[in-house]
């Protein structure tokens, strides 16, 4: 018995002295081995096409890292990490892409200050012909949101068709701040936007349980509006960003900062909170709602 364990221990002993070289031999080629860009996998294969806009589609990834898609899965589109989106978002004609990428940049990234945008661009840009989410902020129209959704990684454009190049100029202007209203919602859920604290101050107890006159716990969009999973003050600072962007100050004083709708004072409090903040990432927030 004595014998058999020597044994055991012995041939034990023998696999260690051997192995230990090797296993210190790779270590050492790892440590030497030099990680570079170009051993990063691509997530998705660009360019998806061979047109003019492709090649500009490519040089935004090696600027930004962040993929614009026009070919994509209802996975890619519908899968958040542990949650999925209702949405129903058909992927862009090919016809309208180089127009709907023009609108993207001339009226909503062109706004914003480098620095920003390195901080906050999204991993995934999906171009859909239209966009759906079953519930409305907009009367008369399909396109729920005004025509774009955001989820943590990624940000949906759902105007990738003719529809865009006729809308009226009243649509256009609010089309240009649901484009900044989203853009704000993505990154703020994916925390490359910090939302200023004194904005957090004035938010609601719960965004759960709230009275339908949402004016008096300083709400500027319906609750109902949104998903249980999306009422969080990510939502909140993002529907502000929209109703600056897609109005005039003069606009604004007259409703929704006017004392006798924001009562309590909580809607321009966040409002300044708001302006406040995006000053100093070098942007003028109500500039952009001034415009025609």
């Amino acid at each position: 018995m004595q014998k058999r364990i020597f044994m055991h221990r012995f041939s034990l002993r023998n696999i260690i002295i051997v192995l230990l070289p090797l296993l210190w031999w790779t270590i050492s080629s790892c440590k030497k081995e030099k990680v570079t860009a170009d051993t990063v996998p691509d997530f998705y294969a660009l360019p998806q096409g061979n047109q003019p806009y492709d090649d500009s589609i490519v040089a935004f990834h090696k600027k930004y890292g962040s993929y614009i898609l026009y070919k994509y899965t209802q996975q890619d589109l519908r899968y958040d990490y542990t949650s999925i989106i209702r949405i129903i978002a058909p992927p862009g004609n090919p016809a309208y892409i180089a127009n709907t990428l023009q609108f993207f940049k001339s009226q909503c990234l062109d706004f914003y200050p480098e620095s920003f945008l390195q901080k906050t661009m999204p991993v995934r840009i999906m171009l859909a012909a239209s966009l759906d989410t079953f519930t409305r902020l907009l009367p008369d129209t399909a396109r729920s949101y005004g025509g774009f959704a955001a989820t943590s990684r990624m940000l949906c454009i759902g105007w990738t068709d003719s529809t865009l190049m006729h809308l009226s100029p009243a649509r256009f202007k609010e089309t240009r701040g649901f484009a900044h209203r989203a853009y704000a919602w993505q990154a703020a859920q994916a925390g490359s936007l910090k939302i200023p604290a004194d904005f957090i101050k004035y938010i609601p107890d719960s965004y759960l349980s709230v009275p339908w006159d949402v004016r008096t716990v300083g709400l500027v969009e319906q609750i109902n509006q949104i998903d249980d999973g999306s009422r969080n003050v990510a939502w909140d600072f993002a529907a502000f960003v929209g109703m600056i962007t897609r109005h005039s100050k003069t606009e604004l004083d007259a409703t929704f900062l006017k004392p006798s709708y924001d009562t309590r004072g909580l809607i321009l409090a966040k409002y300044n909170a708001v302006i406040r903040y995006y000053k100093e990432q070098g942007i003028d927030l109500q500039a952009i709602g001034n415009l025609p």
